[in-house]
């Protein structure tokens, strides 16, 4: 007997009449789409359908079968009741959950079609379980799904854009269901070193008494563990590119005091006259700070470099032999590089180099020294090639280290992406070492503290010079800035006119020497002559020493008259009356006396 089309849809309306029958009475969504994160569990939902069924056949029997209609009224007015807050606030919280459905977890699945192709957005929508408070991602996959054409990363970069920041996937491929669950990735906690550190605190002193020679604590790092480098091998040049403010004087403060701890000698250049002028006096210590005698701290560079060259000789006879350490500190090297070259220009003589030999010296004390335990310490506010003389030095400081920093200077010392971010803190420092990237904060004691302890080191372990083959270049008196010198103004032959005779009377400082013929030895008034004939003769030797104009040009700046090597080359060009030199070793020397009266004032007769 054929099939009638009305018999097609009855069975048709049967069917979808007994699925949804089922749906309903197990507790499943009757529209077939997922239920809401958060709410009533399958069997809560399927016991409050089935109370729903019991209630309505209960009043239709009462109804229609008992007639006891007030009974029905009643008892539904009380279900209502009790029933209507229920459904008010189960509304009100599924406003939430449908929110979150509509916003994240539809989105994400019509956003898995590339992912999970197999399935339709029916599927994947079900496959998708986000709950409400985004603690996890639960992903149901099909059969025989691998991740292939980089799916896997596909999915975790979807879940990390929707869900923001990094997670990670525990992956089931092996076992039915097939799933994948991403979970948030826990930050890890941000280290940073002390805010300060006391260099006299146990931790600090113990670290230190624990180094062997070559090793120096710089720090504390950021597990609060001290930070011991070697300035051996490799690592014996150190470099600090440090803004102003960073905590470089008490970096250089603290490693003087150990290197003075192991018995060092320390040579200190520092123009700024202010970062280690607390260790003048403690032996073995030997600084040059004033910014007035470049020349004095050219001297010293040179001196070291020529330990260098003795100590190598000697090292080439005697293999085995070890050097007490020798360390030149160069504070301030920006400065001191600007100033040197400012006095080689006014010193250098015809057919000298155009560039500043001093950093040949330097150069070479870095290329040869770490052999014979001598080091370099170069403190710059901006590490700049052209700060090193431009003679490819910054490449030889192999352990730099780097505070109050830019963007640019990171990027032309370490030229490495991202760049850290600085932090703006006294004596917060990272040691970059090859690709090492360690902060620390660099132990703090006051000036007076560490010169005390460096004495009693110095005291309780002694000082040698055994291993020292030279002396270093003695300092000349600080010479009093221009501006604080109470001295007649310089007048020269072409632009001054005579200057009158000063008056003793009148507080002038000529005064005659009075010689009384009378006088006997014994009498003070004749010790006072001898006294001064014999300045008078001391004063002869000294004009008659040949000397070079820079030379002449400082120690007329000692008595107040302000005129530059260069310029008087200029006059010695320029003007026939300029003194007459000697030529010795194919350079012109001058006596003092002879140069000094052509510049000096001329009183009228």
């Amino acid at each position: 007997m054929a099939q009638t089309k009305f018999d097609t849809q009855l069975e048709d309306g049967l069917e979808q009449g007994a699925v949804a029958f089922g749906r309903f009475v197990s507790g499943a969504p009757l529209d077939g789409e997922p239920r809401p994160p958060d709410s009533l569990p399958r069997w809560g939902i399927a016991l409050l359908r089935l109370v729903f069924l019991a209630w309505v056949g209960w009043a239709a029997w009462m109804w229609w079968w008992i007639q006891d209609h007030d009974r029905v009224i009643r008892v539904s007015i009380g279900a209502a009741a009790v029933a209507a807050p229920v459904i008010a606030i189960a509304a009100i919280r599924g406003r939430g959950r449908r929110r979150h459905m509509r916003s994240l977890a539809l989105p994400m699945a019509l956003a898995m079609k590339d992912m999970l192709p197999a399935w339709d957005d029916h599927q994947r929508l079900r496959a998708l379980t986000i709950p409400l408070d985004r603690s996890f991602v639960k992903i149901q996959l099909p059969d025989g799904w691998h991740g292939q054409d980089g799916h896997k990363d596909m999915l975790r970069e979807l879940v990390q854009d929707r869900m923001g920041g990094q997670w990670s996937g525990e992956w089931n491929l092996k076992s039915y269901p097939f799933s994948v669950v991403f979970t948030p990735q826990k930050p890890r906690p941000k280290l940073e070193p002390p805010e300060t550190v006391d260099f006299f605190d146990t931790v600090v002193q113990q670290a230190i008494s624990q180094c062997k020679p070559g090793q120096l604590l710089l720090g504390i790092d950021e597990r609060h563990k001290p930070v011991v480098k070697e300035m051996t091998g490799e690592t014996a040049m150190w470099a600090l590119s440090v803004g102003s403010g960073g905590g470089k004087s008490s970096f250089l403060q603290m490693i003087i005091t150990q290197l003075i701890g192991q018995g060092a000698t320390v040579v200190g250049i520092d123009v700024k006259m202010a970062s280690i002028i607390c260790f003048e006096g403690v032996p073995g210590v030997h600084l040059y700070t004033d910014p007035g005698n470049v020349g004095d701290m050219r001297s010293a560079i040179k001196w070291v470099a020529r330990e260098v060259e003795a100590r190598n000789y000697v090292k080439k006879k005697d293999p085995k032999k070890n050097f007490d350490r020798l360390t030149l500190i160069l504070e301030e090297g920006n400065e001191f590089g600007d100033a040197s070259k400012a006095y080689w220009n006014d010193t250098k003589e015809k057919g000298d180099p155009a560039s500043d030999p001093i950093w040949g010296d330097i150069a070479s004390v870095m290329r040869m020294g770490r052999h014979v335990n001598v080091t370099i310490i170069g403190v710059f506010q901006d590490l700049r090639e052209a700060a090193v003389g431009s003679r490819g030095l910054r490449n030889m400081f192999r352990l730099i280290l780097m505070g109050n920093y830019n963007a640019n200077q990171w990027k032309m010392i370490v030229n490495t992406t991202p760049v850290p971010e600085s932090i703006d803190r006294a004596g917060r420092m990272m040691i970059i070492e090859g690709n090492r990237r360690i902060w620390i904060q660099v132990p703090y004691a006051d000036q007076d503290a560490f010169r005390e302890y460096s004495l009693k080191l110095r005291q309780e372990r002694g000082y040698s010079t055994e291993d020292l083959y030279g002396t270093p270049p003695s300092a000349s008196p600080q010479r009093l800035p221009s501006l604080l010198q109470e001295s007649t103004p310089l007048l020269t032959k072409e632009a001054a006119p005579a200057l009158e005779a000063a008056d003793v009377e009148d507080g002038g400082a000529v005064t005659n020497l009075v010689k009384d013929e009378d006088a006997e030895p014994g009498d003070p008034e004749f010790d006072e002559d001898l006294d001064e004939l014999a300045d008078e003769e001391d004063e002869e030797e000294s004009a008659a020493e040949l000397l070079t104009l820079a030379e002449i040009s400082r120690r007329l700046a000692e008595e107040g008259i302000e005129v530059s090597a260069e310029l008087m080359r200029q006059h010695k060009r320029r003007r026939a009356d300029f003194p007459s030199g000697e030529a010795v070793d194919g350079k012109d020397l001058f006596t003092f006396e002879a140069v000094a009266g052509y510049y000096r004032p001329r009183t009228a007769d």
